[in-house]
């Protein structure tokens, strides 16, 4: 199946008077990811081909991801996913925020993860696909919104979602007013720290030039863009070390995005000494 890689749109704050927009859409062969705060926008996470297991952290629980499945996480809440061992694992993802908070909670959308099989997954690529074209440099915030309501009618036509489980109320870490370019920024780092992030892909993010945004960074935060993103992928790394001590230094760092060597090297450079003697 054709991957789509990962586009981003910079309207979260939704300016117009649109009860949901897309944040970011794209399909990918799966890696393992970790979110200790969770992701800062509602995810649909399908599942093509492969398998894949979800929980949220703390639990000991895990729900296996089949081909043909759909998971829907709420935002701010902390959890975990991972292909199958010896599985690759090719999904779709489409994220979104709301204007109007609660309005598609009645259809398993709202504050506790959902979980659903649908009876003809190939139904769900060409939506996906017809909100990423229309998403990124170009975005078209009506248009997309419209297909992702297709998207939600598509879901709910094909299978009534269930609970996965009872999850209380999360509060809302958005704030409804128009974000800076540094907190669209630094939203956006947090949320892909995973990934390989250019300087080029950030600027575009937020629709600022690159010597625009580090100026802004500097002034803001005392730092580069990319001193920031090493610091809080140094961060969430090291929390993992110490929260799972089975885990390994080189499976610290591939949750981060980063090279074990890279890793250990920016590690005694931060703090004097190699993560193997923590």
């Amino acid at each position: 199946m054709q991957t789509l890689p990962l586009r981003s749109n910079m309207r979260r704050d939704i300016e117009f008077d649109i009860p949901f927009s897309v944040y970011t859409v794209g399909t990918d062969i799966q890696i393992p990811i970790t979110r200790l705060s969770g992701f800062s926008a509602k995810q649909i996470l399908f599942t093509f081909s492969g398998s894949g297991r979800f929980r949220r952290l703390g639990q000991d629980k895990w729900d296996i991801l089949d081909p043909g499945t759909c998971l829907y996480i709420p935002e701010g809440m902390p959890h975990e996913y991972v292909s199958l061992k010896g599985k690759t694992w090719h999904v779709g993802y489409v994220t979104f925020v709301e204007r109007r908070e609660g309005m598609l909670a009645s259809w398993g959308f709202g504050a506790s993860p959902t979980y659903s099989r649908l009876a003809d997954i190939a139904t769900i690529f060409p939506l996906i696909e017809r909100i990423w074209a229309s998403s990124g440099t170009h975005e078209d915030p009506w248009l997309t919104t419209e297909v992702l309501f297709s998207l939600f009618l598509e879901i709910k036509r094909q299978n009534q979602l269930f609970q996965v489980a009872d999850t209380p109320m999360f509060h809302s870490r958005l704030n409804r007013y128009r974000e800076s370019a540094v907190e669209s920024a630094v939203r956006f780092l947090h949320d892909h720290l995973n990934r390989s992030i250019t300087m080029t892909q950030l600027a575009a993010h937020v629709g600022y030039s690159q010597k625009q945004l580090t100026r802004l960074f500097r002034d803001e935060l005392g730092q580069t863009p990319l001193q920031y993103l090493q610091h809080i992928r140094m961060q969430t790394a090291l929390t993992l070390l110490n929260e799972h001590t089975d885990i390994t230094i080189r499976q610290a760092a591939a949750y981060v995005g980063m090279e074990p060597t890279y890793f250990t090297r920016l590690h005694r450079r931060m703090y004097g000494y190699v993560p193997s003697q923590r």
